[in-house]
């Protein structure tokens, strides 16, 4: 789980690349690619967390209720420091004073918790609905950061690098 969440943070890296210069071509693609690694992310520490199978569920806001305390306190923290760190955040009253500024953790998660359901098909009308934008790198980045730190996946990390056994 936590290998294929690391491929679809890859893979959302490498669309945002190819978006930049294009009109933003590639960020439908790659809003979907986050969602699948911000929800297996989110599915690893669950398991890392309570030992049994992440529940069928797409809803990041289920599944980041799930987590425990420390879980849900160490990804708020890792959230925290991103946004602080971000020097385009710092500076996007002066780079574009029209963009939305929701850098708030749980009003993030709000608006992204059904990305999956709400943003799949893009193309349909209906899906359209005038909705609080977030900076969907931000909760992948700190979600991923906190997997990363679990002891429990330093060994599975260190195999994948040297391309050992999954």
């Amino acid at each position: 789980m936590f290998h294929l969440a690391e491929h679809y943070s890859t893979a959302s890296k490498l669309l945002e690349e190819q978006a930049k210069g294009e009109g933003w071509g590639c960020s439908g693609p790659q809003l979907m690619v986050d969602s699948f690694a911000v929800e297996l992310y989110l599915k690893c520490l669950f398991v890392l967390d309570t030992n049994i199978a992440p529940q069928k569920e797409h809803d990041w806001q289920l599944l980041f209720d799930d987590l425990t305390p420390t879980t849900k306190r160490l990804i708020r923290e890792a959230f925290e420091r991103i946004v602080r760190a971000d020097v385009v955040l710092s500076h996007l009253p002066v780079i574009n004073p029209d963009a939305v500024k929701v850098l708030d953790f749980d009003r993030s998660l709000t608006a992204a918790k059904s990305t999956f359901d709400k943003r799949r098909y893009l193309y349909d009308a209906t899906h359209h609905v005038k909705q609080e934008w977030f900076y969907a790198h931000l909760l992948r980045e700190a979600i991923r950061n906190v997997a990363k730190m679990d002891l429990r996946l330093h060994g599975i990390e260190a195999g994948a690098a040297s391309g050992g056994a999954k």
